[in-house]
């Protein structure tokens, strides 16, 4: 199962939609936006990283639970990652001088685009588990 988690490609699928988006946007940024701009949006980026990250890690140890801990993990810890990804927000926007438009705009747009990347490997991964469950009940018979 192990092995399995490192072959999904997650990480290497993050990392690459990253670069892409940073390569797009550099331009467009550099010109437009001010050093607290940026510094707000690449804050908002890490904050989203690191939530795609432990949202992976979690979705991972829900797809061995059964149904109701799954729903739990999944639903729950979604919920309760965004919480805290409110809450960070807000304790950025108050105890710091970024820029609150390009912060939140940040984290929106990347949350948005790692909870999409979640989501399907979340359900290539089930999808997996699927296919072994039946040929493993096909081996049996």
């Amino acid at each position: 199962m192990n092995n399995n988690l490192k072959n999904s490609g997650f990480y290497k699928f993050v990392a690459y939609t990253s670069l892409l988006v940073i390569v797009l946007a550099s331009y467009p940024v550099y010109k437009y936006f001010n050093t607290v701009q940026i510094n707000s949006i690449i804050c908002g980026y890490f904050i989203s990283l690191l939530n795609a990250f432990i949202g992976f890690k979690l979705n991972t140890i829900a797809l061995s639970r059964s149904t109701k801990s799954f729903m739990v993990l999944v639903f729950g810890g979604m919920g309760i990652r965004l919480l805290i990804v409110m809450l960070l927000l807000v304790i950025l926007i108050y105890l710091t001088n970024l820029d609150s438009l390009s912060l939140t705009g940040s984290v929106f747009f990347f949350y948005t685009l790692f909870i999409t990347i979640e989501i399907y490997f979340l359900h290539k991964k089930q999808m997996q588990n699927t296919n072994q469950k039946i040929e493993s009940a096909a081996a049996e018979n």
